[in-house]
């Protein structure tokens, strides 16, 4: 069976359409491991946590590179599996998805900051409602002790958050600029390839 031809557009437009379906897929697996490994990190006591809080970003971004390099692998090959474009195009499209992949590091840097900022708010605010609550409850030097207590816990949180993230960050962003000469490699591989 003869492969359809199609345009650089057509091509980068099925490639980022695939790479998004499965990567969407993907991200809501992984969101639903982080967040119940993050449930399980609170329940460890502090010194074995700060380890973990290292350890277990640092696992999840080796699976990560590999998820992404396979998602990448499956979305070119699902378009060139019924397809072919000109050889002339890959310039196009190389360059294409390399400005997409720039996208995907901008966006998973923001949606990175922006959880370990709304988890970091939300414990403040649950220190601040504690405090407002203890006021009932107890004297104003216990209420200091407690405070300092919450305080003490919060920083030690901050600090294995924000580790966490910036490995995930890093993690991510070398994932997706290894997918730069990967994809030429997918798409010379499955362009090339004789159904």
């Amino acid at each position: 069976m003869e492969k359809k031809e199609i345009s650089a557009r057509t091509t980068v437009k099925a490639i980022i359409t695939g790479f998004v379906s499965y990567g969407i897929i993907t991200i809501f697996i992984c969101l639903l491991f982080f967040a119940v490994g993050n449930y399980y990190l609170g329940q460890f006591s502090s010194s074995t946590a700060s380890g973990l809080y290292i350890t277990l970003p640092l696992i999840s971004v080796i699976f990560l590179y590999f998820i992404i390099r396979a998602i990448c692998r499956l979305s070119t090959y699902d378009v060139f599996k019924k397809c072919k474009t000109d050889p002339k195009n890959y310039k196009l499209i190389v360059k294409s998805l390399n400005i997409f992949f720039i996208i995907c590091i901008a966006l998973s840097i923001i949606l990175f900051l922006s959880l370990l900022h709304l988890n970091l708010e939300y414990q403040l605010k649950s220190i601040e409602l504690a405090s407002v609550q203890y006021r009932e409850v107890f004297s104003e030097n216990h209420i200091k002790i407690l405070q300092s207590e919450m305080n003490s816990v919060f920083d030690e949180s901050k600090t294995n958050l924000t580790r966490s993230t910036v490995i995930l960050v890093i993690g991510l962003s070398i994932s997706f600029l290894s997918l730069i000469p990967y994809q030429r490699k997918m798409i010379l591989r499955y362009n090339e390839e004789k159904k």
